[in-house]
């Protein structure tokens, strides 16, 4: 785009704002020790991966769309989705058929086909409106905001209702990883363990959901934002592929595809539908990606990160925020703790709805002053990507 072209683009576009946020977690928080009591114990595997990551993620409560008592599934990821669309539209006394657009992010969609947005629509029982689905993992649910914030901006829609959302349990439940764990201790020449990258995030995720409404104009009665800018980049054409579902990967790189086994029973057997992250990749190159994206936000945005008054970072883990604020500040990105809120600890990690559950948090802390500026980034994993928002208090 030439910078006449980009002049005469951003003269075109409308203010958008934030006018509610919402959020939604299912059933009762649980904790570190009551984890296994609601997806099940890996038979046969020892404890010392749970042990680990416990010990290093910080999490301390999580939630999960199960049933403690009866193990049965309460919600599926669409029921996550509505209930946070509901809320919303209580919130702002808006009728659902006035809505215009849905934009829905996910990595758990219940379904291959249709679209996750699909199903969301037709939980709540939209009236026809435009809607779109955004794949990914945690900066889903930022592509799916992008799309609708540039929907409002440029006149296609006076609003538009996004979410992010995960049903991260399914993966988790141990009943996934049976035909694993027994085909393992089935075959004489392999150790009978689960590799760590297949249980790794089983102690990581949470299930929820988030939501906002964007409007042309702020809504009374509650906090708005004005959306100042928004950006995403991807590093998926520099570097590997390191959390991922539906295929496998071995320690050299090379990937299989579900799709490709003759013999459909090998499909569970092998691992292929578990949540998987290789951990080395993630070592390797996780804190150097969320530096060089945070720093391609600001530049490219052109804001002072000095001015910001709130940051809030989608954080896998505590794991990595003493090493980020530690290379933040080595690249002059001055970010002190005491602008950081998250609720990782509390919430649990909830990948792409994680922004608006800790969006929707701080809006109704009574914390925030107008004026104020909230920067909001989302570092994802899968092959690597950096999503942000400016956002001002208004």
């Amino acid at each position: 785009m030439s910078a006449g072209d980009a002049i005469l683009f951003e003269a075109l576009m409308k203010d958008v704002y934030i006018t509610r946020t919402s959020s939604y977690l299912p059933n009762a928080p649980v904790s570190n020790s009551e984890i296994e009591s609601v997806i099940g114990r890996l038979k046969k595997q020892p404890e010392r991966v749970k042990q680990f990551v416990l010990a290093n993620n910080g999490i301390l409560t999580r939630y999960y769309a199960i049933d403690p008592k009866t193990g049965k599934k309460t919600h599926t990821n669409a029921k996550l989705a509505s209930e946070a669309i509901e809320t919303l539209l209580t919130d702002a006394a808006i009728p659902l058929e006035q809505i215009e657009g849905l934009a829905c992010g996910t990595s758990s969609a219940d379904q291959l086909i249709p679209s996750h947005a699909n199903m969301v629509a037709g939980e709540v029982g939209m009236a026809p409106a435009e809607i779109v689905s955004t794949a990914g993992v945690c900066a889903s649910g930022m592509s799916a905001f992008k799309y609708a914030y540039m929907d409002v901006a440029l006149g296609g829609a006076r609003n538009f209702v996004v979410t992010g959302s995960e049903c991260a349990s399914a993966f988790m439940e141990v009943k996934q990883y049976e035909p694993l764990i027994d085909a393992l201790h089935a075959n004489p020449d392999v150790v009978p363990m689960v590799a760590f990258e297949k249980e790794f995030l089983r102690w990581m995720l949470s299930d929820g959901a988030g939501a906002v409404l964007l409007e042309s104009e702020p809504r009374s009665g509650s906090v708005n934002f004005k959306v100042e800018s928004v950006a995403l980049r991807s590093w998926a054409g520099q570097l590997p592929v390191c959390m991922y579902a539906g295929m496998n990967k071995s320690k050299e790189g090379d990937l299989t595809f579900w799709f490709d086994e003759d013999d459909r029973s090998q499909i569970p057997q092998k691992g292929y539908l578990l949540l998987q992250q290789d951990a080395r990749v993630l070592e390797a190159h996780m804190v150097d990606v969320a530096v060089q994206g945070l720093t391609y936000l600001i530049d490219e945005q052109g804001f002072d990160v000095d001015r910001v008054d709130w940051f809030l970072p989608h954080l896998s883990s505590m794991y990595f925020k003493d090493v980020l604020m530690e290379q933040f500040e080595a690249n002059g990105v001055r970010l002190p703790e005491k602008k950081w809120f998250t609720n990782l600890a509390d919430k649990g990690n909830t990948g792409s709805a994680s922004i608006f559950i800790m969006l929707d948090e701080l809006a109704r802390s009574g914390r925030l002053q107008k004026g104020e500026t909230v920067f909001c980034a989302v570092p994802e994993s899968a092959r690597f990507t950096m999503a942000g928002m400016l956002l001002t208090v208004c």
